[in-house]
């Protein structure tokens, strides 16, 4: 069987109107990154998302739609998903592609020097933080920081990515199903000692989500208060890990030519960010000790 270098997972509930658009938009990205596989993990959904996803995903070789018999949340999905990945590098994406695909190529080239790295809306100089869903996420990351201890920026981007094995190891361990799901991920990771980085991603937001602030947010506090006592039993937070040669704020500066040079000698490391669209890049180092 071929290697596989990135599985990009999609959880997605009631998406039969917005995966038209957004499916052929990652496809045509992947078809650029050779290796790459999209699950779609399809939550219980009422509308038919999953046989238009499998219908989407018929020009990726080895893409593959999971259906649940019933909506068991975002958590649930996407631990479903990455556990059915085989790729190296393991992405989770949200089914309205509000973050950039563009930026999935500086988001794996992260992980050359850190084993989580996490799109981010609020660093570096285009950082919106004026539209009313991230002043919610804003305030949501807040009361995070505050009750876990968590140096990161923006918590709740559905744009991640993670090593293959120590993503299979943390939503192993995982235990929240809805949508605070990543901050228990998050501080799983800060407790084994996994280096993590943030990268500012573009983001745009689109109608259409099913997440509502009055609905979800009772629930996500309370997943925050299961993540703190689950990572409290499984023990302290490991000593910082220092990321070489990221430091706490560097930039990454890759160009076109240098994608098939010795930069990435590293068999199936993903190809660097394109100078044209994203230019530089701030990747800011996060761990225990920070702030």
């Amino acid at each position: 069987m071929d290697r596989v270098a990135v599985s990009v997972v999609i959880p997605a509930y009631n998406e039969a109107r917005r995966l038209p658009r957004s499916l052929p938009l990652l496809v045509a990205a992947l078809r650029k990154v050779p290796g790459s596989e999209v699950i779609v993990v399809d939550d219980g959904s009422l509308d038919g998302t999953a046989a238009i996803a499998a219908g989407l995903l018929r020009g990726l070789p080895g893409s593959r739609v999971i259906r649940l018999p019933w909506n068991s949340g975002k958590g649930a999905a996407i631990r479903v998903g990455v556990a059915a990945a085989t790729g190296e590098a393991i992405v989770f994406m949200d089914a309205d592609l509000a973050s950039d695909v563009t930026d999935l190529p500086v988001l794996l080239a992260a992980l050359e020097h850190a084993e989580v790295a996490l799109g981010s809306r609020r660093i570096g100089p285009g950082a919106d933080r004026t539209r009313t869903r991230q002043l919610g996420s804003w305030a949501f990351n807040q009361i995070a920081r505050s009750i876990t201890d968590l140096d990161i920026a923006d918590t709740q981007c559905g744009f991640k990515a993670f090593r293959k094995a120590e993503a299979k190891v943390l939503f192993s361990l995982s235990r929240a199903t809805g949508f605070g799901f990543d901050v228990e991920v998050l501080s799983l990771a800060r407790s084994l000692g996994y280096r993590i980085v943030e990268v500012p991603v573009r983001w745009t937001e689109e109608p259409g989500g099913t997440f509502r602030i009055i609905r979800h947010t009772p629930a996500m506090l309370a997943d925050l208060v299961r993540a703190r006592r689950h990572v409290h039993r499984a023990g302290q937070p490991s000593p910082a890990r220092p990321v070489e040669p990221l430091g706490d704020l560097a930039v990454y500066r890759s160009r076109r030519d240098e994608s098939a040079g010795a930069s990435r000698s590293r068999e199936g490391a993903a190809p660097p960010p394109d100078a044209q669209a994203g230019g530089a890049v701030v990747v800011r180092q996060v761990g225990p000790g920070l702030g």
